[in-house]
């Protein structure tokens, strides 16, 4: 049986690749973002001590390197989320797409088998 639809079949196969792509640069992105947070409250920390032995000021404590790790965690997670649904949607239409493409293609069998018996 010859195969019909091989735009489709083209289209559906980028929506998958295009869908494992983003939940790769998701995973990527959040781990990346997690550690510039934390990078950056560790930095942020420790120029506070830096200025405050010049100034004369207190010190900021480990607020700086909490607060980097909190939000590093939150942004990160909220980036997860958007980005896993976003790449599940697109991988979950390029199956779609071939799940229309095997309905045709069984209802096609059907019908021919069902005129070879008459």
């Amino acid at each position: 049986m010859e195969k019909k639809f091989k735009a489709l079949r083209f289209v559906a196969t980028v929506y998958k690749v295009i869908g494992i792509i983003a939940g790769v640069l998701t995973v990527i992105s959040a781990i990346g973002f997690c550690l510039t947070s934390i990078l950056s409250g560790s930095l942020f920390d420790s120029a506070l001590n830096s200025i405050s032995q010049y100034s004369g000021g207190g010190s900021s404590g480990p607020a700086g390197t909490f607060g980097g790790i909190l939000a590093g965690i939150i942004i990160g997670g909220i980036i997860l989320l958007y980005g896993g649904i976003t790449s599940i949607t697109l991988y979950a239409i390029g199956e779609g797409i071939y799940l229309f493409i095997g309905i045709e293609e069984n209802t096609r069998t059907s019908a021919l088998l069902l005129q070879q018996g008459k």
